[in-house]
């Protein structure tokens, strides 16, 4: 299968954690786009190592190599020097990212036990990224040709997740889907909004009231929302909404990776700047066999270009 891109803003694209399949995916990637209009974030040691390995033929100029060489590490393990390696890589991109000089970011996986053992203080790279660029709502969007969804929560204790649902958290979330989804060319976006509990209403404590309130507020403002649906039956109903809003990571998840096959990514809503990624992790199960499909992270980079584009015009 062969992929084209057309001339379009210069997208940076951060590594992740070396020892992941992000250097790969990376590489692989631009080698079936042809893209040259990026700048790899991190360090080129890794990337002439992985190229060496790959066989691939990237520009390797295209690396900014301000991300210092991690060392010596070990394929598919948590280690402390390969999330500060990552860590870098993000604070460097996000800065490029802030001053104009990339017009899109795309962020590789990276282990969040590994990004902890260098101090990251963070969730996830979403929360880190809403920090440093001064967003104090973003959102995650989880993009799918088939199935796009925005989270009300996102890297949470399930425990924790109940009392954050309340009406103006989700109704924000579907103004903000609405949005993007008008950009992607949809008039009138018609948005599904899942229910918390199993059922919906039935057992619900009090979550799916909020809800509803919140739908009613996103109303007012001429969204077209409808819920709370049971979650267990939105993959059924995908003919009847451009996109969902759910509750919590996992709910949103699960479908988008079966629904995405290989092309789904996560999208930051809310930043004011354009960063996507790929809807999958490090894979250290088989981070250096050369295994590694690259379809999410073209995805993600088409995906970043056409955002960035838009924002252009």
């Amino acid at each position: 299968m062969s992929y084209k891109l057309r001339a379009r803003p210069v997208i940076g694209i951060t590594m992740g954690d070396p020892a992941g399949i992000g250097p790969e995916i990376i590489l692989k990637a631009l080698s079936r786009l042809g893209l040259k209009a990026a700048r790899i974030i991190g360090s080129r040691a890794v990337f002439e190592q992985e190229q060496q390995r790959l066989k691939t033929s990237v520009d390797l100029s295209l690396v900014d190599d301000a991300v210092p060489a991690p060392g010596r590490f070990t394929m598919g393990r948590v280690q402390k020097n390969c999330g500060q390696a990552a860590l870098a890589a993000l604070e460097v991109g996000v800065e490029l990212l802030r001053t104009g000089a990339i017009s899109a970011m795309v962020t590789a996986p990276v282990s969040k036990e590994s990004l902890r053992l260098a101090g990251f203080g963070w969730p996830g790279q979403t929360e880190f990224l809403a920090e440093r660029l001064g967003c104090r709502r973003p959102a995650m969007l989880a993009w799918t040709p088939r199935f796009k969804v925005v989270f009300v929560t996102i890297h949470l204790p399930l425990a924790l997740v109940a009392p954050l649902i309340t009406a103006q958290a989700v109704a924000e979330k579907i103004r903000m889907l609405a949005g993007f989804l008008r950009s992607e060319g949809r008039t009138k976006p018609r948005i599904g909004v899942m229910a918390f509990n199993p059922h919906a209403t039935e057992f619900s404590l009090g979550e799916e009231k909020r809800i509803l309130a919140g739908i009613r507020l996103a109303r007012r403002s001429g969204a077209q929302a409808t819920g709370p649906l049971p979650a267990d039956s939105v993959a059924l109903r995908l003919r009847e909404f451009d996109g969902f809003v759910a509750m919590f990571h996992d709910q949103a998840m699960i479908p988008a990776k079966l629904l995405g096959r290989g092309r789904g990514v996560n999208v930051t809503l809310g930043l004011g700047r354009v960063r996507t990624s790929p809807l999958h992790g490090v894979a250290f199960d088989i981070a250096g066999t050369g295994q590694a499909s690259p379809g999410s992270m073209i995805a993600a980079l088409r995906l970043a270009r056409r955002l960035a584009q838009r924002c252009r015009q």
